[in-house]
């Protein structure tokens, strides 16, 4: 597996997996071979009711993820489990069958980069873009406490490696650049939010029929410092340095 240590100017190093020249996350799940299974991505089979939320990590997709399964049954009800489970880059084939329809997918991978079968079914794409200042200072938060990363450095030469590019998905001017081109050919399939925005917008895109006061109790359901409380318990605390769980960390737009 082509496991790199990435360096900066400054000589810190973060540990990364280089396929097809991208980087990604390490992932080190036992009996799981993430390389096989990214390189093998392409050839995945997507179906018509499939949802994908795409975003630049640390953009809001958690957020939007559980946002869009309550709206999917219909009622304000937490779900007990992290979008995690539904990454395209941290699934393999078999558990990506798997998975129920209609299945509410996401990834931080670039457009020309996800399953051809998406494109072709036309199935939806929900876009999350979010200030780059905020992505940046997220980012390096993820970085500095996640164990796999294997990094200690500090936010002055971090911003100048997120500004170049040197992490998990490149870099996010790179990024948005990319998906803007292609998302301005796929108008009809895919729907643009800031992810602090109007659920309401989110569920007519999705073609639900939601009350009134559902869509109010899931917008309630999904402030920040409630999912924070609720979520934090669902995450595998040793993946942290310091046993806490950090995926929800502010939330600031």
């Amino acid at each position: 597996m082509p496991v790199i240590k990435v360096s900066d100017e400054s000589g810190d190093t973060m540990t990364l997996l280089e396929v097809n020249g991208h980087y990604l996350p390490v992932l080190r799940i036992p009996g799981y071979n993430q390389e096989k299974e990214v390189r093998s991505m392409e050839l995945w089979e997507a179906r018509p009711d499939d949802i994908l939320l795409c975003a630049y990590p640390k953009s809001g997709t958690h957020w939007i993820w559980e946002a869009v399964c309550m709206l999917f049954n219909g009622k304000a009800e937490r779900i007990q489990s992290m979008k995690e489970i539904a990454m395209l880059e941290g699934s393999s084939k078999m558990a990506f069958d798997k998975l129920a329809s209609p299945r509410i997918l996401n990834t931080h991978l670039l457009y020309q980069q996800l399953p051809s079968d998406f494109k072709s079914k036309k199935c939806k794409l929900i876009y999350l873009l979010r200030n780059p200042k905020d992505v940046a200072v997220s980012f390096y938060n993820h970085h500095i406490k996640l164990k796999d990363y294997e990094y200690t450095g500090s936010w002055d030469h971090y911003l100048d490696r997120f500004m170049n590019g040197k992490v998990d998905y490149g870099s996010w001017f790179d990024y948005v650049l990319h998906w803007e081109q292609q998302l301005s050919r796929n108008t009809d399939t895919t729907h643009i939010i800031d992810p602090l925005r109007e659920v309401k917008r989110l569920c007519e895109f999705l073609e639900k029929d939601i009350e009134l006061q559902v869509l109010q109790d899931i917008v309630h359901l999904c402030d920040f410092n409630k999912m924070k409380k609720d979520k934090d318990p669902l995450e595998d605390l040793d993946e942290w340095k310091d046993q806490q769980p950090g995926m929800y960390r502010k939330g600031k737009e």
